[in-house]
């Protein structure tokens, strides 16, 4: 573009004014910004469904070894405890511990141990270097039980898992040790796969 100018009436270059122009590089910050943000958000919905898909999972799943446990009159949870008992033999374990281990409050640990004292299959005993504390420990019927009858009801209950193939019913156990409990919470002995190695 040209003007005139007063002076000589010859024409005279104008400038154009710049536009305004955003930096390259607050540019490329602003879109990894909005990326992340959108990878964020597809994560976090990812997590939730898989988290939601669990939870009604493992509301079918717990009916259904509700119903296959009938027969023994128990709960699965109070079947998972007299398994852990198995675990742990002779030496007993404490309602504290035992709760950790299953990854449940300690009332609802004390609950199964009632409930399998109740049974026969299981004692109250006192620590034999505390006697304030109490240790749970297998009876003679409780081995009985789990040496017999009992594998019946787990291979019940693994039939429940029969759609999955070997390798991704190991990578399902896998996925789910991935999931942290309860900082407090101690390795649950029965839930080892046999695929692990131990030290």
């Amino acid at each position: 573009m040209q003007t005139y100018s007063p002076h000589n009436g010859y024409p005279t270059p104008v400038t154009p004014k710049s536009e305004s122009t955003v930096h390259p590089g607050w540019l490329s910050i602003a879109l990894d910004e909005a990326v992340e943000a959108e990878d964020h958000s597809a994560e976090e919905s990812a997590r939730f469904s898989a988290f939601a898909q669990l939870m009604r999972t493992a509301g079918a799943l717990d009916r259904a070894a509700t119903d296959i446990l009938s027969g023994l009159g128990i709960t699965a949870g109070a079947f998972f405890a007299l398994l852990e008992l198995q675990t742990v033999g002779d030496s007993g374990i404490a309602p504290s511990e035992l709760a950790r281990r299953l990854a449940v409050a300690r009332r609802t640990a004390t609950l199964y141990v009632d409930i399998l004292v109740k049974h026969g299959w299981v004692s109250r005993d006192a620590h034999p270097d505390d006697k304030r504390m109490i240790l749970a420990r297998l009876t003679g019927p409780g081995y009985e039980l789990l040496d017999g009858i009992a594998r019946t009801y787990k291979a019940q209950l693994s039939r429940l898992f029969e759609p999955l193939s070997l390798g991704e019913s190991t990578r399902l156990h896998e996925l789910l040790n991935n999931v942290p409990l309860e900082s407090d919470t101690l390795t649950c002995g029965f839930l080892q796969s046999p695929f692990e190695e131990t030290d």
